[in-house]
């Protein structure tokens, strides 16, 4: 991963710890995880996605479809807190 790509993770996984096992939208995501600390520029759709996609392989976020419209709303898992974790180090 680029430096980049590790500092969105960080604010993904950081923003679902929040949650306390919560579940949000990648929409929700996109407007919540990334405050002022984030600095500019914000994540794309597209840089979001890619995270999303690869924090999913990693089994580090769940996703289930929702109930109306089927986007998935996604929470981190056990193995997303440990990477978390990490990540701070």
């Amino acid at each position: 991963m680029t430096k980049r790509e590790i500092k969105i993770t960080r604010a993904v996984l950081d923003y679902l710890h929040g949650l306390d096992y919560g579940q949000a939208t990648e929409t929700v995501i996109h407007v919540n995880a990334f405050g002022p600390d984030f600095g500019p520029p914000p994540p794309s759709a597209a840089e979001l996605g890619a995270v999303l996609r690869n924090c999913d392989a990693g089994h580090w976020i769940a996703g289930v479809p929702g109930r109306f419209g089927g986007r998935m709303k996604w929470n981190i898992t056990d193995a997303g807190e440990a990477v978390r974790l990490e990540l701070e180090a």
